[in-house]
């Protein structure tokens, strides 16, 4: 039986998607289009709207790239989406993520105590909105701010939480095949 993901080799390459596609490899820094975003070329319209929560939330912004890669491993690991875990696993070391530090997002979905107590915080923040989006109170924000985050970075780090299940859910449902060069880069 055919799975979504099989039909990666089907994709009709336009010149108008061919230049998404360039786009995005330009913002992930990857030498590689993911499968994650091939396989929306037979959406053409759907990728357009995926992709900007990509370029805008993740590659952009006030937060750091390895703390958002860090915060899409422990989503990805705690709702146990593969292939996002592995994707951003390859990324997060791209960015300077150290084995120990993904290792414990893996196991964990959090750093260990003895790490930066301010990444610590935000990745426990947005994996806890990411399994309860209600679950937010003040005195989250409260101990985001004391640890110096602005009002601007703790809503960047709701989003990143937002988009970590939006992006786990369009990988589990299309069953996506895990690219062979991600698998290179995590086992460097």
């Amino acid at each position: 039986m055919r799975t979504i993901s099989t039909m990666l080799e089907d994709v009709s390459i336009t010149p108008e998607l061919h230049n998404t596609f360039e786009t995005i490899k330009s913002e992930l820094q990857a030498p590689f289009v993911p499968n994650f975003f091939k396989i929306w070329g037979h959406s053409p319209t759907a990728l357009k709207g995926i992709f900007p929560a990509m370029q805008y939330i993740l590659a952009s912004g006030e937060l750091d790239r390895k703390l958002k890669e860090m915060i899409m491993i422990a989503i990805s690991a705690s709702r146990e989406c593969a292939y996002c875990e592995t994707a951003h696993h390859a990324f997060c070391s791209m960015a300077g993520g150290t084995s120990e530090e993904i290792t414990s997002l893996k196991d964990q979905n959090t750093l260990p105590s003895t790490n930066d107590p301010k990444e610590k915080a935000a990745i426990d923040f947005a994996v806890k909105l990411s399994t309860n989006s209600k679950s937010s109170n003040q005195k989250d924000f409260e101990n985001l701010q004391q640890l110096g985050y602005t009002k601007s970075q703790v809503m960047e780090l709701i989003a990143m939480s937002g988009m970590g299940v939006f992006y786990n859910h369009l990988a589990d449902a299309t069953k996506i095949n895990i690219d062979p060069e991600l698998m290179e880069t995590i086992s460097d």
